[in-house]
């Protein structure tokens, strides 16, 4: 499948994630990508490179008003769909999590029908799975979430499946694994913990490991997530959920240790603290299927992915003093 010349909308594409697909998207050569995001986490500046394409369309709307995202995916091909709370704002905030993550996915799902969308690629998450019992954990494993979050990502591709079945929209969901990368948001309270190592060590304190550290991660560096979304969408794969992750673990420590090494800081003494238990001991996830029904397999390390990030922020540190 070819995207030349169609018009594509990427809800929340000017977000983390979002605006590294729309980047992608750009390559494409499509006639027009539509950017529908409510700006309160993405921003301008992350789509500033797409933009001088000519190509992009930025329209300000939120997925929980049905009449905004209805008018948005008029005349448009396919969609990427984005938008979501995060997990502990979902945990603080469980009717938010309703609200946005399921209403605002069924109504970007009926827009869909409603404007004869031909394919949508979802962000679903490992969340799903909770305390996965099976490494690496594949997409049939039972769902084992307790979580806000999690079961808002489950709905949604049991909504998706619907939609399939009920209406014939093509999808493909991806469960993401732990993503990482720059346009990560690191000065508010709902941040990663590699950016929270990374500001720790830059202002000379002790970093926080809650646990004993050996909790560990799949860590999928961002443009290895944008590049599952293209495939997906130019598959002619459907009805399918697909994990995007790297088959391999990252401990606390070794994330630690990897972020300290780039920065140059030695002698670290991290500060440990319990850990919180609504978040889960051990991330792995299978990436065969993905392999063999789109062709993706992650390319960024982990290092070379957190030195990415390293520099990013610094040239943000930058920006940001100079104003």
């Amino acid at each position: 499948m070819t995207l030349k010349n169609k018009t594509i909308l990427v809800t929340g594409g000017a977000g983390f994630i979002g605006s590294h697909i729309v980047d992608l998207l750009i390559e494409e050569k499509p006639k027009q990508v539509v950017v529908f995001d409510n700006f309160v986490r993405g921003t301008r500046d992350n789509l500033k490179q797409a933009m001088k394409s000519g190509l992009v369309k930025i329209i300000k709307g939120d997925v929980t008003d049905f009449n905004q995202i209805n008018r948005a995916t008029k005349g448009v091909d396919y969609v990427f769909h984005e938008v979501a709370l995060w997990l502990l704002h979902c945990e603080e905030n469980p009717r938010e999590a309703i609200k946005v993550n399921i209403e605002g996915t069924l109504n970007v799902l009926d827009a869909c029908v409603k404007n004869k969308v031909k394919k949508i690629v979802a962000a679903s998450s490992a969340s799903v799975y909770g305390d996965a019992q099976i490494f690496p954990t594949t997409e049939d494993h039972p769902f084992n979430n307790y979580l806000f979050y999690g079961a808002s990502k489950v709905t949604d591709e049991h909504l998706l499946r619907i939609f399939w079945k009920k209406h014939g929209l093509d999808f493909v969901a991806l469960r993401y694994f732990n993503v990482y990368g720059d346009r990560q948001q690191y000065d508010l309270a709902y941040t990663s913990v590699i950016m929270k190592f990374i500001d720790t060590l830059d202002r000379g304190e002790r970093p926080i490991i809650y646990g004993d550290g050996s909790a560990t991660m799949d860590l999928v560096f961002v443009d290895d997530i944008a590049r599952a979304n293209i495939l997906a969408l130019k598959s002619e794969v459907t009805n399918q959920v697909l994990n995007v992750a790297t088959e391999k673990e990252t401990s606390l420590k070794e994330l630690l240790n990897i972020i300290a090494d780039l920065l140059k800081v030695k002698d670290i003494k991290p500060i440990y603290k319990p850990y919180n238990k609504q978040l889960v001991v051990r991330r792995c996830g299978s990436a065969k299927k993905a392999l063999k029904l789109i062709d993706f397999k992650a390319k960024t390390s982990v290092k070379d992915g957190v030195k990415q990030v390293i520099e990013w922020r610094s040239e943000m540190e930058a920006k940001k003093n100079k104003k």
